[in-house]
């Protein structure tokens, strides 16, 4: 059972959107009696904005537009001030709840697919479109091919921009190591495997007895990253959203 003093550690970037005493994730839990440390991992920069702004000014060349994260959203709004409104009679994907209300709110553009958590879930719905002509796809430099290839296998063509680049936190670890001397986290969750990559070395080298933390994912590729790490696996939240996050951490706190 859940221990109402458990401390949740949230690894994420922190988002344009929110900053750490107003996220989702941290409200969520806290509401549920956890107590949580943001702890931002990741920064990001944008580029190849113009490439972009060259391809957006010709909608008529894509079957639609593919977003992944809620940083694809915002290089398309840094890139341009207004969307061609063509682009709202082509297809628009997003991956998860909080890239699609970002696309909705501001490109206007409603997007199908804020059901599915990854790649791996959103193909089918693009494929259930068929897609005649190659589909925009913004990305970051981390980026996975899985959902490239498996549109490619399908016969479905996709123009990547790499469009923004994940770096680690400047205050990364300054913020790690403060959280640490004030409260050892019985839990720490992860977003993406570039979370995992930059804190494990901090962690090891604070001394943190790894065996007494549960570690946690957000989805199937962030939890392989993890047991990369010959780290177990306590749950993975099956979407990016908060709710689920926070099921997936009482159902399997229940059950151990």
């Amino acid at each position: 059972m859940k221990n109402p003093k458990d401390v949740v550690f949230i690894c994420k970037a922190i988002s344009e959107e929110t900053n750490k005493e107003n996220d989702t994730y941290c409200e969520e839990l806290e509401n549920r009696g956890f107590t949580t440390k943001m702890i931002p991992v990741l920064d990001f920069t944008y580029k190849n904005l113009d490439i972009l702004k060259c391809k957006l000014s010709q909608p008529n060349l894509y079957s639609g537009i593919i977003f992944t994260s809620p940083r694809c959203a915002r290089a398309v709004m840094n890139a341009i001030e207004n969307i061609d409104h063509r682009w709202q009679e082509l297809q628009t994907f997003a991956v998860g709840e909080t890239t699609a209300r970002l696309v909705n709110e501001n490109l206007k553009l409603n997007p199908e697919g804020s059901c599915a958590g990854n790649g791996v879930t959103l193909a089918p719905i693009i494929l259930s479109s068929k897609p005649s002509k190659p589909l925009l796809l913004p990305c970051g430099n981390l980026k996975m091919d899985t959902l490239e290839n498996l549109l490619t296998e399908a016969g479905v063509k996709t123009d990547a921009v790499e469009v923004y680049e994940t770096v680690p936190h400047p205050d990364l670890e300054t913020t790690l190591s403060v959280a640490l001397s004030q409260q050892m986290p019985s839990y720490i969750v992860y977003f993406s495997p570039s979370g995992i990559h930059n804190t494990y070395p901090l962690l090891r080298r604070s001394g943190v007895d790894f065996e007494k933390i549960k570690w946690v994912s957000i989805g199937p590729t962030t939890a392989a990253a993890l047991q990369s790490y010959n780290l177990t696996v306590h749950c993975s939240a099956a979407k990016p959203t908060p709710q689920s996050l926070a099921e997936a951490i009482i159902s399997s706190s229940t059950q151990h």
